[in-house]
């Protein structure tokens, strides 16, 4: 399915202009067809509904050449079968009737006009192959966000096997890929240029981001070594990615943990300020992440009680950021300092002071436990709502 917006953008119709309805370019268009004379007088219907909910009309407006009021009487049909836009070749009418764009604007409907002597067949087959390549790439992202949220079934997963039609080894392992900064998927290399890396395997979006899914009948599958080759092929050095790699899984019973694990690996990476991250080394961090994953309102509430101090607006901005840094460098408090652009002894009265205020009568190492958990949680929440200036100014 696609917009009538973004049909305005392909190759063919690039030369289309909106003739009226412009308020009305998000209706979705599911199919294209043809109008020739179904709206002349003593035509007989061979369809109840003529034309078909969410259809772009082509049409010359044969029909219409001797009486131009017939327009009007074809505007009100189109709409009520919620026709999403209409399409016509000026050859009978260079320009419509005042009254046809007037009206069209009223009802909020959408008619374009040829921008020269596109063939009805070539938009048809440009439209149609667009919107199927649209429809699987929706397909495969639902089934990423199903795969990162459910628990899927074997049937599922067959039934997602026999949908994609590729074939799969017996073991699968995948890469979650996302480029730095605010590059958009756009900018990730095509699929056609990474088709070596896909075989067998295949490709598939999900929000910013690439999963890459590589599959094999045998456990030692050389993953990493041919996603830095292809990528290094696409002339995309590591450090301009943020990559995450799940384990090896069965699969037929467990693919949808390699794209669970692969997509949380590269949210860990993030948050770490790591190129890569495995999820099989995240070690009890893979707690957090399931914590998070069943229950994110208990895990939201455990942060804000814990950290409720630090995140109030009353407190110092400079003792959370020097918490999440601390937690981030694993209590080196050196380290922390260069972060932070300050002496290690600042870093220390901080991390006393912060003790004082959330955790004043436990041990130095079970309130450390304690803030690190909290911390990651909070970290985890922020990555996952996409707001991570609290990560950016932590670690400048």
């Amino acid at each position: 399915m696609m917009t009538v917006k973004e049909l305005l953008q392909l190759p063919i119709t690039k030369d289309f202009s909106v003739a009226a309805g412009s308020q009305a370019l998000n209706n979705r268009v599911q199919r294209v067809e043809i109008l020739d004379f179904e709206f002349a007088p003593g035509i007989e219907q061979v369809r109840d509904t003529v034309f078909n909910p969410g259809s772009l009309v082509l049409s010359s407006l044969l029909f219409a050449s001797q009486a131009p009021e017939r327009l009007i009487d074809m505007m009100k049909k189109l709409i009520e079968l919620k026709v999403s836009a209409l399409a016509y070749k000026p050859v009978i009418f260079k320009e419509l009737p005042d009254n046809v764009l007037t009206f069209a604007n009223e009802q909020g409907f959408p008619i374009l006009r040829f921008g020269g002597d596109e063939f009805f067949e070539d938009i048809i087959m440009e439209v149609m192959s667009h919107i199927k390549k649209k429809d699987h790439s929706l397909f495969l992202e639902r089934m990423m966000q199903r795969s990162i949220e459910e628990e899927l079934s074997e049937s599922d997963i067959q039934a997602f096997l026999q949908k994609i039609n590729q074939p799969f080894g017996k073991y699968v392992c995948a890469a979650n890929i996302q480029m730095n900064g605010t590059a958009s998927i756009e900018r990730m290399p095509s699929l056609s240029r990474l088709a070596p890396l896909l075989e067998p395997g295949m490709a598939a979006p999900f929000k910013n981001s690439l999963f890459i899914l590589f599959t094999g009948n045998h456990k030692q599958l050389a993953f990493e070594k041919k996603v830095k080759e292809q990528l290094a092929l696409c002339s995309l050095p590591i450090d301009s990615l943020t990559i995450g790699y799940s384990q090896v899984h069965s699969t037929h019973t467990s693919l949808h943990l390699s794209i669970r694990e692969a997509y949380y690996a590269r949210i860990m990476a993030k948050i770490g300020r790591s190129p890569v991250c495995h999820y099989e080394q995240l070690a009890s961090d893979q707690l957090l992440i399931e914590l998070y994953r069943k229950d994110a309102p208990f895990a939201n509430n455990y942060v804000h009680t814990y950290l409720g101090r630090l995140l109030e607006g009353k407190a110092d901005r400079d003792l959370l950021d020097t918490a999440v840094t601390f937690v981030l460098k694993k209590g080196n408090v050196k380290e922390t300092a260069a972060i932070q652009h300050c002496h290690p002894n600042t870093i220390r009265y901080r991390m006393m002071k912060i003790r004082q205020l959330i955790e004043p009568l436990s041990s130095e190492l079970i309130f450390y436990e304690h803030l690190s958990a909290a911390v990651k949680l909070y970290l985890l929440q922020q990555a996952m709502e996409e707001a991570p200036a609290v990560l950016e100014s932590a670690q400048k």
